[in-house]
């Protein structure tokens, strides 16, 4: 708990203490978000409307919360340091091409700024305390989350992240209800038009390959293949529907076999991600398919190499670098006090056509 949190305590009933109100309980009162409530602790009044001002102090002060002056002051010390938290089920996830794409755009407007950045990974189950010890340590001015697990598990994170009263920018997702900022790319409608394009080409089999490690921005592709495959007419088959291994090529080659056994197989391939892409391709190899005359493979992301494959591969071009920038542009103004034009920022993706379908 950050000490923007700490609070004088009432003494309760027989000697026990109330429950400490948080950040986001004055929030949820005011009906406001938790920012909102540090921008009025932190005295940035210039970010609301006085009547905004009035309910955050009307609700502290129903919930009696008072900051504890020494603590703020203390919290008011800066690192010069922005966190980057992600939750990973891969020990090589700097590795990643998406996450290398991302890291770097932050990197840059640090750089700019003067800035340090602190990286912090855990994989899905790791205890939310532990990914957050940046912040509950107050090593960090802000956080920025990349996160993939379970919608249940990214939620709490967030959400104890936002009770922390530390400015936070979440990427590539965007949590139905909750307050955090967020930066991402339009996945679904991506995938939406991708899937579009293999049922024009006239298609009707078309199978969706990922990895079994759950990420936001994969859920959202799946949802635009589904409402593409739907509006074109076609019927939805939960064995077309592959989620297996991890997010690289390895396990790809023998996902392409199971698809291929099939009574009725797959006339194309959609990947959740280009890496994906690479082992589907492989598989088809071995089986003696021809790209795209037997099946037609789409990727996700256009990494590098989505070029330079044989033959150059058909996929959607994902804003990374782009993500990075304005994911760490917006936390610093969010930590300086600053206006920002929107809570959540939507980056359009763009289908990139090449010889694989």
């Amino acid at each position: 708990m950050s000490s923007d949190d700490t609070i004088a305590r009432r003494p309760g009933r027989a000697g026990h203490k109330r429950p400490r109100p948080t950040l986001k309980d004055v929030a949820k009162a005011a009906s406001v978000s938790v920012q909102t409530v540090s921008n009025v602790v932190n005295g940035r009044y210039e970010q609301m409307t006085p009547d905004t001002r009035a309910r955050v102090e009307q609700a502290m002060a129903d919930l009696a919360y008072h900051l504890n002056s020494s603590a703020r002051g203390l919290r008011s010390t800066r690192t010069s340091t922005l966190a980057f938290l992600m939750l990973d089920e891969s020990a090589h996830f700097l590795a990643d091409p998406m996450s290398t794409r991302i890291l770097a755009g932050i990197g840059d407007i640090v750089r700019e700024h003067g800035f340090g950045l602190l990286i912090e990974s855990g994989v899905p189950g790791t205890s939310t305390q532990q990914l957050l010890a940046p912040l509950h340590q107050q090593r960090a001015d802000g956080a920025l989350l990349l996160l993939s697990g379970a919608p249940a598990e990214r939620r709490a994170i967030v959400d104890e992240a936002l009770a922390l009263g530390v400015p936070c920018v979440l990427l590539e997702e965007e949590q139905e209800g909750s307050p955090v900022t967020s930066v991402m790319t339009a996945n679904r409608q991506g995938a939406r038009q991708l899937a579009a394009h293999l049922v024009n080409a006239g298609h009707r089999r078309i199978a969706f390959v990922g990895a079994q490690g759950r990420w936001p921005m994969v859920e959202q592709r799946l949802v635009g293949y589904r409402e593409a495959l739907v509006a074109g007419g076609i019927e939805l088959d939960p064995a077309l529907e592959v989620f297996e291994g991890a997010w690289d090529a390895l396990k790809a080659p023998s996902t392409a076999s199971k698809l291929l056994a099939l009574p009725e197989r797959p006339t194309a391939i959609m990947c959740g991600s280009d890496l994906l892409a690479l082992g589907v391709l492989q598989g088809l190899r071995l089986r003696g398919m021809r790209v795209p005359e037997d099946v037609a493979v789409t990727g996700f992301n256009d990494f590098d190499f989505a070029a330079f494959v044989d033959p150059p591969l058909t996929t959607v071009r994902t804003p990374g670098y782009l993500i990075g920038q304005l994911g760490a542009q917006r936390l610093l103004s969010m930590i300086e006090g600053r206006q920002i034009d929107a809570e959540h920022l939507v980056l359009t993706p763009e289908l990139v056509v090449r010889g694989s379908t």
